[in-house]
């Protein structure tokens, strides 16, 4: 998506060979040209890899937009370059009396999360969320990982999240709550490869700002697919109650009681004709509820999926699409 970030490193010394300048130029060109934006993970070392005298000559060179500085360098080295060229420092070592001294300054500075390979050590809700609190009260931007799924990077395989809790979770559904519940407005994925599945829905919620649940539907509600509909502002904690629905009552088909099972949670249901003016409602499901011979199952939501409505903020836009429709 054009405008997005990425986040490379350029101080990782098993890549560094003959070729390494050379490749990194060509990349850096190519994202710039592409329309990303780029923040580069530098250090001392950096500087005498490229052959140059400080941040700045480096960030010039190579159209660094955001720097984020590792090790090697004095504060007051980091606070000239800041005059400059947007600053980001590790979101776990920054403390508070330097956050303090970084908005006294009145520059733009960011504060990345770290991303954990290993399994069991990625940051937990709490510290992740006090964290953030501290640093947003002084004026710092949070940045953070979810993990991919599609591809994952070596040598472990297992995911490149910040929080634990997203190891091996659907890319979608990270990008959702730290979205929607951590506020995190640069998120990365750290893995770095999505499907096109993953992709567009990701894209749909960020240009559109429409929430894609990926469900089956019997064939005569196939006609749900693909249209955006409008969670009711006052929809309650257990149910998705769709705004528009009730113009299905209106249409004057009668909706026969049919499949009046127990509902589980990501059911889709249509209440029928024994609910009276409520025929025709739509439902998605976010708990467990018992049989209803007035509440028929029209669908299910997908399984990764299922964990998606309970992400979604009354008011919302959503849309239904087909899960086998791989875009």
């Amino acid at each position: 998506m054009e405008g997005s970030a990425v986040f490379t490193s350029l101080h990782i010394s098993e890549e560094m060979d003959e070729g390494y300048v050379t490749r990194v130029e060509e990349m850096m060109d190519f994202l710039k040209k592409t329309g990303y934006k780029v923040i580069a993970d530098v250090s001392r070392r950096s500087l005498e890899v490229f052959h140059e005298k400080d941040l700045l000559s480096l960030s010039e060179r190579l159209k660094i937009d955001v720097l984020r500085i590792d090790y090697g360098f004095s504060e007051e080295e980091m606070l000239e370059t800041a005059k400059h060229v947007p600053i980001c420092f590790n979101a776990s070592t920054i403390t508070e009396d330097f956050a303090k001294m970084l908005k006294e300054t009145g520059g733009r500075f960011y504060a990345m999360h770290n991303f954990y390979p290993r399994p069991e050590t990625g940051l937990d809700i709490g510290q992740f969320v006090e964290r953030n609190e501290m640093l947003r009260s002084y004026g710092i931007d949070v940045m953070a990982f979810i993990p991919g799924k599609s591809v994952l990077r070596r040598p472990i395989y297992e995911g490149l999240p910040t929080l634990e809790k997203h190891r091996g979770v659907m890319p979608y559904l990270s990008f959702i709550e730290m979205r929607n519940r951590f506020k995190i407005s640069d998120i990365f994925v750290g893995d770095g490869v999505l499907s096109a599945e993953e992709t567009e829905d990701i894209r749909v919620l960020i240009e559109e700002n429409i929430y894609q649940i990926r469900a089956s539907l019997r064939e005569e509600n196939s006609d749900l697919y693909d249209s955006v509909f409008t969670v009711r502002i006052d929809s309650p904690k257990e149910i998705i109650r769709i705004q528009e629905s009730r113009e299905y009552a209106t249409k004057g088909e009668t909706i026969k009681a049919r499949n009046t099972r127990e509902r589980t949670r990501g059911s889709i249901t249509m209440d029928n004709e024994l609910y009276k003016r409520y025929s025709g409602e739509v439902q998605i499901l976010r708990s467990d509820f018992k049989e209803d011979e007035r509440v028929n199952i029209i669908g299910e939501v997908s399984e990764e999926y299922l964990d998606v409505p309970d992400l979604i903020p009354n008011g919302s836009k959503i849309r239904l699409i087909r899960a086998d429709n791989k875009e």
